[in-house]
């Protein structure tokens, strides 16, 4: 489910295939149209880590960002330890670009982050990639 009629932010709803359970939220983010740019994001809840979704929405935003919104680039941000949305991104072609160190404040500490691209012309959409 989608919701794009915000021009900066499209927030969807991630639900189970069978049964329609909402399992979790995601967003194409910080649309510019001048650069051609966006940002993903992925929440899921924690019954629904480990199975695959995550990997999907990617390569649903993926495609909506290229095709539907005409984006020369798309990025994702994710904390350095969050192995399973590292492992998402690069199975759908993100590459890491870099390392912001001590970037994010959680829980009491400073985290690195890894910042992912992904460039239209490096997208191969008859592929899984």
């Amino acid at each position: 489910m989608v919701d794009d009629k915000e021009e900066g932010h499209v927030p969807f709803s991630v639900v189970e295939l069978d049964g329609g359970t909402l399992v979790g939220a995601a967003t194409l983010w910080d649309i510019d149209n001048h650069h051609r740019s966006a940002h993903i994001g992925l929440g899921l809840v924690p019954s629904a880590r480990g199975k695959g979704y995550g990997t999907d929405v990617v390569a649903v935003l993926r495609h909506y960002g290229f095709v539907v919104r005409g984006r020369q680039r798309l990025q994702i941000e994710t904390l350095s330890d969050n192995v399973a949305m590292l492992r998402s991104a690069e199975r759908n072609g993100f590459v890491r670009e870099s390392v912001m160190r001590s970037s994010a404040w959680v829980m009491g500490e400073f985290l690195d982050e890894v910042l992912l691209g992904l460039l239209v012309q490096d997208w191969k959409p008859d592929s899984k990639a």
